[in-house]
């Protein structure tokens, strides 16, 4: 049995392979300049379903990074006023022990009554810090205006609580003043610092009060002055603990960027090597293949004659 094969045949074959060359090449140079082996969801249905997961948890990561670094900054903001406080209050309860000291003079606890009282605005100006964004670090659930008053008996005004940010909601920006400065145990009831620092500086400053009356006024206000320590300790001791807390979630976002956007370059990335060796050997088949019909397209019967 003879097979002949047609001329025509053979001439829409080699434009066949012209064509399917030149596709081929085509797509390699441009895998090659985008730096994408997935062009198109219909490339690969799964592995752009894939990639497209892995994008939107990139994009989770980068959300809970950046809220992450504002609660960082909020909460060491926070740390630094919180650190101040500490320091005013000492240095109150230092005065106050000194005011104790029966041989002082009248004259002697009016000096220290003095340094009270710039204490006591030295701790108001602490407890309505901005935090760098208009806002107040002790102001609550939020306030733009200072969270304590400044005229007459010092309050709270904002809602008492704090505001958060997080995926989850983990991490404070703003702290609560009212917790902080004003709800203080005293006995069976509660008092603001602010009152124990006023009620300290009237009796200090009373030239004609009882030696048993300062006394007593004294231990009240040094008392008082370690519960407002103790809470601000506290206070301090929780923001450090979630500073340490967004350290840690910070590694493990870090670690999973890391992850995902390798598992996302395996998806739709080029191997720069291959693809370079794909378009030089596609290049090289489509020169053959315009040679095999440049032969096709000059054959005729007399070449078989």
């Amino acid at each position: 049995m003879t097979f002949r094969v047609s001329t025509q045949f053979a001439h829409e074959r080699s434009i066949e392979a012209i064509a399917e060359r030149q596709t081929a090449l085509a797509r390699a140079q441009q895998e090659l300049s985008t730096g994408r082996k997935l062009l198109s969801p219909s490339d690969d249905p799964a592995a752009a379903a894939q990639a497209e997961r892995a994008r939107s948890q990139l994009a989770r990561f980068d959300l809970e990074k950046k809220a992450n670094d504002f609660a960082t900054n909020m909460l060491g903001v926070a740390d630094g006023a919180l650190s101040s406080a500490s320091e005013v209050l000492q240095y109150a309860r230092e005065n106050m022990l000194r005011a104790g000291n029966a041989s002082l003079s009248a004259a002697d606890r009016a000096l220290i009554a003095k340094g009270l009282r710039e204490s006591r605005e030295e701790l108001l100006h602490v407890a309505n810090r901005r935090d760098g964004t208009g806002t107040y670090v002790f102001g609550g659930q939020g306030s733009t205006t200072a969270p304590f008053s400044s005229t007459g008996t010092v309050a709270f005004q904002p809602l008492a609580g704090e505001q958060t940010v997080g995926i989850d909601g983990n991490f404070s920006t703003s702290l609560d003043g009212r917790s902080a400065f004003i709800d203080l145990p005293a006995g069976a009831t509660s008092k603001s610092v602010f009152q124990t620092l006023d009620e300290a500086i009237t009796l200090l400053e009373d030239g004609t009060a009882a030696s048993t009356t300062v006394a007593a006024g004294v231990r009240d206000a040094v008392a008082g002055i370690d519960v407002a320590l103790d809470r601000v300790q506290v206070k301090r001791t929780e923001v450090g603990e979630q500073l340490r807390a967004l350290e840690g979630r910070a590694r493990l976002i870090d670690a999973g960027e890391i992850e995902t956007s390798g598992f996302l370059s395996g998806l739709v990335d080029v191997d720069f090597a291959k693809s370079i060796s794909d378009v030089q050997s596609n290049q090289t088949a489509l020169d053959a293949a315009m040679r095999t019909y440049a032969q096709v397209s000059r054959m005729s019967l007399f070449d078989y004659l």
